[in-house]
């Protein structure tokens, strides 16, 4: 396969594009640091132009995986009454629109079975007390994974939804609180990048081809 991969420099990104390469597929990171793909594009997800000119380059696309994300740690423990429009617009334009860009300027490249994943999460679907921007911004790409499944097929789009997996958002909390998220799923564990990373893959893959408008949840069982 010949996947893109956005935010191919964070921990899932870069897990994906290893379990990728170690299969023999082509990759093409996109993400504003270097990344370990055969082929990189610094470009921001914003900038439609460079995204356009990556397309380009690249040629046939087999499949997208857009888990770039916006990642400021002062949002996910702000209180509530101290956020406000702006700290919502500003994940909302990275995350949302970020991954509309991607797919409109790598559509014309599109095989017409390509398959698209977005990164949701669960605290998209059942919210959480932490992140609140994060959250709807996540909630907002379920409902658009669903909407360009709809409006693409036969290209494939689907989205997975994360629970608690062992990313950088780690770093931003007590030891404390990451117990209680670990003692939260039935697993008693965080997830690591690349079990992540290993659905994405098989959302990715010709192994989940009549699988599309779908949200995969991947949270160890914490949302039940």
């Amino acid at each position: 396969m010949r996947l893109v991969v956005t935010g191919a420099s964070g921990g899932i990104g870069a897990a994906l594009v290893r379990i990728a390469k170690s299969r023999g597929d082509f990759t093409v990171g996109i993400s504003r640091r270097p990344s370990e793909a055969d082929v990189h594009h610094n470009c921001d997800v914003l900038d439609l132009d460079c995204l356009r000119k990556a397309a380009a380059e690249v040629g046939r696309v087999d499949g997208l995986a857009l888990l770039h994300g916006h990642g400021d740690p002062g949002l996910w423990v702000k209180p509530i009454s101290e956020l406000d429009g702006d700290d919502f617009l500003d994940v909302f334009r990275v995350d949302v629109v970020g991954s509309f860009n991607v797919v409109k300027a790598f559509l014309p490249a599109l095989s017409r079975d390509a398959s698209v994943v977005l990164v949701s999460s669960t605290p998209g679907l059942v919210g959480d007390s932490y992140g609140i921007p994060y959250a709807a911004a996540k909630g907002a790409l379920a409902a658009l994974a669903r909407s360009l499944a709809k409006a693409l097929a036969p290209v494939r789009v689907n989205a997975v939804a994360f629970g608690p997996i062992a990313t950088r958002w780690t770093t931003w909390i007590s030891e404390e609180e990451l117990e209680g998220f670990r003692g939260r799923t039935l697993l008693k564990r965080l997830g690591s990048p690349e079990e992540a990373a290993e659905a994405v893959y098989w959302l990715l893959s010709p192994a989940s081809s009549y699988v599309t408008g779908h949200v995969l949840i991947v949270d160890g069982g914490e949302s039940l």
